[in-house]
C-alpha cells in the first residue's frame, strides 16, 4: 500500500507541472493583469495583401490591438476607438499591405495604455501572389471562327463545378480605335464579336475570386488572332474588265482598241473570257463551255502574243482577301496536253488606274500593255537564243516567235501598282514527256490545279491573269476551263 500511494503522489506531481508548463510564459511574469483577448478571428486572402476581421468584450481598458508575424519581427497596431453602440462589445478590422507571397502565422493580442495585455491568439493566414496568379486558369475556347454576318463566333468550354474561385470571362480589343471590353458571365456559352476582322488580335482572361477571399484575380492574358475566313467568292458578281494588252478574242475582236469596246457574250458559242466563270471545264458541254482564244500559232504578226493577259472584276464592293484558287483546264482533252496553261502569274489590285488618271491615250496604253515576265526553267526545258525545246509540252518548236521578251527596264508600268500573288505552275505529276501520261496525270488534270495565296491580309476587287510561254501544246492561243476564288469577302 505504502509502494502504490507512492506512485500516486509522484503521477500527481508530475502532472501538476506539466499544468504549469503551459502557461508558463506567463507565470514567469509574475501577477499579471490580462485584459479581454480577441474573438471570432476571421481572415480573407488577397493579392499580396491580407485581411482580418474580430470581435472584442467590453472591457473599457482595451485601447488598441496589435498583429505579430514572422515570430513577433513584424507587427502593426490597430487604435480601439470606442462608440455608444459598441459599450458592450464591438467588431474591429485591419488590412496589411505590400506582404510577400506565402504562409503566415498571425498572433493576436490586445494591450491598454498600462501595459496590460491579453492573452495571445494565433491564427494561420495566406497572402496570394505571382505563384497563384500563374497556376490561374483561364476558361477553355473550343473554337473562334467568323461567320458570314462578318461577327467573330467564340465558342466557350463549360466551366466545371470545381472551379469554385472563377467568376466570369473577360474579352478586350480595338475596334476603330476604341477599346471594346466584355465581360462573359460563365453560363454563357457563345459570344459574337463586332468590328474585328482576319487577323486582329483579341485578349481573353479570367477573373478568380478565391473563397472569403479579398480581391477579383484576373488570370494572364491570352491573345488570340481572329481566323481567315475562307468562302468560295459568289461567281454571278465576276465580270471582265478588260485593260489594254488584254487578249479579247474570240469576241469582241477585230482590232487593237478592243478593249475600248462593250463585252457582249452571244451565248455557248462564243468562247470569252466570262467562260472562265460559267461553272463548266469542257467545250460546249451541258450549255456551258471554255475560255477560247484566237490560235495564231505560227503568225508572227501575231495581235497577241505570249505573255496573254486577262483583267477580271470581281465584284466584291469592300474587296477581299483571296486565299487560294482552283483553275481547272479544259477537261474534255487529254491531259497536259492542247491550249491549256503551264506556267501563269495572278495579279490583284483594289483600284486599278484608268484612262483619266494618265495625260495622253498613248501613256495609259503603254502603263497596261507593258510587262515584266520572269520564265520558269521547267524541267527538260532547254533554250538557246529564242529556240525552245520543252520535251513535256511538245518536241516541236513553233512558238519562239511568241515569247514577249521583258521590255527594258524603268518603264512605269501597271505591276508597281499591283500586288502579285503568286508565280505558278500546272505541274504534271509524272513529268512524262508529250503526249505520255498515267493515272495520276489524268485525276490531277480532272479534279483541278489548287494555288495557295500568300497570307497578307490585303483586300483587292481585281485581278489578272498573266498567262506565260509555254502553254502544253507550243501554240499561241490560250484554253481555260474554270476558276475558282476563295476568300474573304465579309
Amino acid at each position: 500500500m505504502t509502494a502504490i500511494l507512492s506512485v500516486c503522489v509522484m503521477i500527481f506531481v508530475f502532472s501538476c507541472e506539466n499544468m504549469n508548463s503551459i502557461h508558463e510564459q506567463y507565470l514567469n511574469r509574475g501577477e499579471t493583469l490580462y485584459i479581454g483577448t480577441a474573438d471570432s478571428i476571421t481572415i480573407r486572402s488577397g493579392l499580396n495583401r491580407i485581411g482580418f476581421a474580430w470581435k472584442i468584450n467590453a472591457d473599457p481598458r482595451i485601447t488598441k490591438a496589435v498583429i505579430y508575424w514572422n515570430e513577433r519581427s513584424d507587427s502593426t497596431v490597430i487604435p480601439v476607438v470606442r462608440t455608444a453602440e459598441s459599450e458592450r462589445e464591438m467588431w474591429m478590422s485591419a488590412e496589411l499591405r505590400d506582404m510577400a507571397e506565402g504562409e503566415y502565422i498571425f498572433e493576436f493580442e490586445m494591450q491598454d495604455n498600462n501595459g496590460h495585455v491579453s492573452k495571445s491568439i494565433e491564427i494561420a493566414g495566406t497572402v496570394l501572389g505571382d505563384l497563384y496568379v500563374e497556376n490561374l486558369r483561364n476558361r477553355g475556347i473550343k473554337s473562334i471562327a467568323k461567320l458570314l454576318s462578318g461577327e467573330m463566333q467564340i465558342i466557350w468550354e463549360p466551366v466545371s463545378v470545381t472551379a469554385s474561385s472563377l467568376l466570369y470571362s473577360v474579352i478586350e480589343y480595338d475596334s476603330d480605335g476604341n477599346t471594346v471590353k466584355r465581360e462573359v458571365p460563365n453560363g454563357v456559352g457563345e459570344t459574337l464579336l463586332e468590328g474585328l476582322q482576319t487577323g486582329d488580335a483579341i485578349s481573353i482572361y479570367t477573373m478568380h475570386k478565391p473563397e472569403e477571399g479579398l480581391d477579383e484575380i484576373p488570370s494572364h492574358k491570352r491573345v488570340f488572332v481572329m481566323p481567315k475566313f475562307e468562302r468560295e467568292i459568289p461567281k454571278d458578281r465576276f465580270q471582265a474588265a478588260f485593260k489594254p494588252g488584254d487578249n479579247t478574242t474570240p469576241h469582241p475582236g477585230g482590232g487593237e482598241n478592243d478593249w475600248t469596246k462593250p463585252i457582249t457574250d452571244f451565248g455557248v458559242g462564243q468562247r470569252s473570257l466570262a467562260k472562265i466563270w460559267d461553272g463548266g471545264a469542257a467545250n460546249n458541254t451541258n450549255g456551258k463551255t471554255i475560255l477560247h482564244t484566237e490560235d495564231q500559232s505560227g503568225n508572227a504578226n501575231a495581235r497577241f502574243k505570249f505573255p496573254h493577259h486577262f483583267t477580271i472584276d470581281i465584284g466584291a464592293q469592300e474587296g477581299a482577301v483571296l486565299s487560294r484558287m482552283e483553275l481547272f483546264a479544259r477537261v474534255d482533252n487529254g491531259s497536259f496536253s492542247g491550249h491549256s496553261p503551264r506556267f501563269f502569274e495572278i495579279w490583284a489590285t483594289d483600284v486599278p488606274k484608268e484612262r483619266d488618271d494618265f495625260a495622253t491615250q498613248a501613256e495609259f496604253e503603254t502603263y497596261y500593255r507593258t510587262t515584266y515576265v520572269t520564265q520558269r526553267d521547267p524541267a527538260k526545258y532547254d533554250a538557246n537564243d529564242d529556240d525552245y525545246t520543252d520535251k513535256q509540252s511538245n518536241y516541236d518548236n513553233r512558238c519562239h516567235n511568241f515569247v514577249a521578251p521583258a521590255p527594258a527596264p524603268g518603264i512605269y508600268n501597271w505591276q508597281e501598282d499591283w500586288i502579285k500573288l503568286g508565280d505558278f505552275e500546272c505541274e504534271k505529276p509524272s513529268a512524262m514527256n508529250y503526249n505520255q501520261r498515267n493515272d495520276a496525270d489524268n485525276a490531277v488534270w480532272s479534279g483541278g490545279f489548287n494555288f495557295t495565296f500568300p497570307d497578307d491580309g490585303k483586300r483587292v476587287r481585281y485581278i489578272r491573269l498573266v498567262i506565260k510561254f509555254p502553254n502544253w501544246q507550243n501554240t499561241n492561243c490560250v484554253n481555260l476551263g474554270e476558276i475558282t476564288l476563295y476568300g474573304d469577302d465579309i
